[in-house]
């Protein structure tokens, strides 16, 4: 769990925002627990609404790399390797809203999207950030690029780092002194893109055809 502090100047005032992520598999930003959590609806593991924690080694969201009966072909290998398809792939894994499912997309998924979120005039609730964040960065710790593309060359310095670790339940309180990081997003989704589209050709040329 965490909690992130957040100001944003809107129409001469100063708004504060309180933001808590909750048990429900989300990892995001500051990396609370992603193992195995089913939504209703999506696996037979769960009872109404509540969420089931199963711990199988597996990370809700990110099947794809672990599924060893997928057959790549030419017709598949490139949505399989493009980042944006398993940004999104992961979104609705899952079970994201609808608003934030279609926001799950490199070329979307922007700072002017998350000021929306924070002040609440956005479709996709802020509760879905972390898990936005996490499929983004399909898990991965990217703070070497991050830290090469100068992603903590802000005032909050090399905390902006904590944004590029999405590794599983990796835990770290956020506060109002990360506000800056924001101001690096588009880095941090750089070296997001790329990570991702170099593991994914790496991971799935070799199943190309087999």
């Amino acid at each position: 769990m965490f909690a992130f502090y957040h100001e944003i100047q809107s129409s001469n005032r100063n708004i504060f925002f309180f933001f808590q992520c909750k048990s429900n598999g989300a990892c995001g930003c500051c990396g609370c627990r992603a193992k195995a959590k089913a939504r209703a609806a999506s696996t037979n593991h769960v009872n109404g609404d509540d969420f089931v924690e199963t711990d199988d080694g597996n990370i809700f969201g990110l099947a794809i790399w672990n599924k060893t009966d997928i057959k790549v072909n030419d017709d598949n290998v490139q949505r399989l390797t493009n980042p944006n398809h398993l940004f999104h792939l992961c979104c609705e894994e899952r079970r994201l809203p609808p608003g934030c499912i279609q926001k799950c997309h490199f070329n979307i998924y922007n700072k002017e999207v998350l000021e929306a979120m924070f002040v609440g005039s956005d479709e996709c609730p802020l509760d879905y950030l972390p898990e936005m964040q996490f499929c983004a960065a399909q898990g991965k710790d990217h703070r070497k690029c991050c830290a090469g593309r100068g992603v903590a060359e802000t005032a909050a310095g090399q905390k902006c780092l904590t944004f590029c670790d999405q590794t599983p339940d990796v835990y770290t309180p956020i506060d109002y002194s990360y506000a800056p990081c924001l101001d690096r997003f588009e880095d941090m989704k750089r070296c997001f893109y790329d990570d991702i589209r170099s593991s994914a050709r790496q991971h799935f040329l070799k199943l190309l055809n087999i």
